[in-house]
């Protein structure tokens, strides 16, 4: 009885498998099927319709590739959301006062980092990135002073270009995710007010009217000095800090305006009192004028930050300095 029943079992499995040879479709997954159908109906379809069932397919494609793309961001704006327990997030950090030179803080650092703008109202503006903090917020301060009262900075010393960007991510997506969806406005890809930056021309290092040997000078040994490097080069402009990183907003919009012309000019950071010492009361006498910054173009002093803006803004400086 037992035997018989094995040999039962044995035919049952072997019509089986002949059936399997010559019928596989009835024995496939459903999703296999739908796969496999429609490429036989294209085959069999005429060249004209072949080429709009393909069109069809592509345009699918790309929705369910769109689908993908929303489902990552999604993805990536609640998992920084959730993420804010190790220090990094915005809302962890302290906001500093940047408004009246508070940007100046020393909590403000000179090092690598990411950082955030705040208006007075306290409400988020521009997520940056930056090689060095201070002088990015610097910047952001005396070209949009009304957009920057308060500023959250995370300092990353030993950051690579990638470990920046990647923070540079997690601010942003939190901030969309908080929001409902918006960026920042500054971060917004058609916004022009922090995005459109102003023209820079090349960078050079400022003058120095000394060796720096001699730490203190008078006005009759300082005074050849500074008309040696008038004389010498066609456009200088006597600012406070450096080109690059100028130490008050009038000495910024001065170099901003001749940046803006592409004009070649040199500059002498009055602050520097190890190669220029005294200059900062020295120029003032030079050219009884009080104020700085102080622009020279063609060995005669042309003026100092109105001036020099007011002729930028009618289009008068360049002709002025040619």
């Amino acid at each position: 009885m037992a035997s018989f029943h094995s040999r039962e079992i044995l035919g049952i499995l072997l019509t089986s498998s002949v059936v399997c040879l010559f019928t596989p479709h009835l024995f496939t997954h459903k999703k296999k099927r739908a796969t496999y159908h429609p490429i036989m109906r294209t085959l069999q379809l005429s060249p004209s319709r072949q080429s709009a069932a393909a069109a069809n397919n592509n345009n699918n494609s790309a929705t369910k590739r769109q689908k993908r793309r929303s489902v990552v961001v999604v993805r990536l704006s609640a998992r920084a959301a959730e993420n804010d327990d190790d220090g990094m997030m915005m809302s962890t950090l302290p906001l500093i006062d940047i408004q009246f030179e508070g940007f100046n803080s020393p909590d403000i650092p000179a090092s690598p980092g990411i950082y955030a703008i705040y208006n007075d109202k306290k409400e988020l503006q521009y997520v940056g990135l930056s090689r060095k903090i201070s002088a990015s917020i610097k910047m952001h301060c005396f070209e949009l002073p009304a957009e920057c009262g308060f500023a959250k900075v995370l300092p990353m010393e030993e950051a690579t270009k990638v470990d920046l960007q990647d923070g540079w991510k997690r601010w942003v997506m939190a901030h969309v995710s908080e929001s409902g969806g918006s960026l920042p406005p500054g971060n917004t890809p058609k916004n022009e007010l922090w995005a459109d930056r102003k023209k820079r021309g090349p960078s050079k290092p400022s003058l120095r009217l000394t060796n720096g040997m001699t730490p203190d000078m008078s006005f009759d040994a300082l005074k050849p000095k500074i008309q040696e490097a008038i004389d010498e080069h066609k456009i200088v402009a006597f600012i406070k800090g450096t080109r690059e990183e100028p130490e008050c907003g009038y000495s910024h919009r001065v170099v901003n305006a001749l940046n803006s012309l592409l004009l070649d000019f040199e500059t002498v950071n009055v602050l520097d009192d190890k190669y220029n010492p005294n200059l900062l009361y020295v120029m003032k006498e030079f050219s009884d004028w009080p104020t700085i910054p102080q622009v020279y173009a063609n060995k005669e002093f042309l003026g100092g930050h109105d001036i020099i803006v007011k002729m930028f803004e009618k289009g008068e400086l360049k002709d002025a300095v040619k």
